[in-house]
């Protein structure tokens, strides 16, 4: 059955450290800004919706709505992980005990982190392109793609602090 995710709060230990606390409110404000980001949505596909009924159109409501889709995904992502809500395989991750579990929960935890980190920075390099080059939308208002895609690094980069939070955690708690 589908839960959590790991490295999850339910992993770590109940006394929280100044590096998780920081972090935390780094990823909360991502999450806001991810919820912002769907209220947007929300009030743009509402406003063209409207507009339709007097066949008028904002013309760029599925391209801004895209982009702010992909915004409310990225910017939550710290969160999620923060709160326990990617998904993971049950079957392997709870039933494993003992070193075995312990082992699992590090090699989930280190893979992640190095999974997020290449992530940034070749996701860093697409947007250092798309600015060098000046690549924009096909499309009315011709946006230049770094703008969305850093939106994407910012909210990677902010997983990536929350998993190496976790990390900290993690070796403060070593016996």
């Amino acid at each position: 059955m589908p839960s959590s995710s790991p490295p999850s709060t339910s992993d770590n230990p109940p006394g929280r450290g100044p590096v998780d606390r920081i972090v935390g409110r780094i990823a909360h404000a991502g999450a806001l800004l991810a919820a912002a980001a769907i209220v947007a949505i929300l009030v743009m596909v509402c406003a063209e919706t409207a507009l339709r009924q007097f066949r008028v159109s904002m013309l760029v409501t599925d391209e801004i709505a895209g982009y702010l889709n992909a915004a409310a995904v990225f910017l939550g992502l710290a969160w999620t992980l923060r709160e326990g809500g990617f998904i993971r395989v049950e079957i392997l991750y709870d039933r494993a005990r003992g070193i075995v579990g312990s082992a699992l929960r590090w090699l989930i935890g280190l893979t992640s982190i190095a999974f997020a980190a290449i992530m940034v920075w070749v996701c860093a390099r697409h947007v250092l392109y798309a600015l060098q080059h000046d690549t924009r939308a096909v499309s009315i208002i011709e946006t230049p793609e770094w703008i969305p895609q850093s939106v994407m690094v910012i909210g990677l980069a902010i997983l990536l602090l929350q998993l190496l939070a976790w990390l900290v955690a993690r070796f403060r708690n070593i016996p």
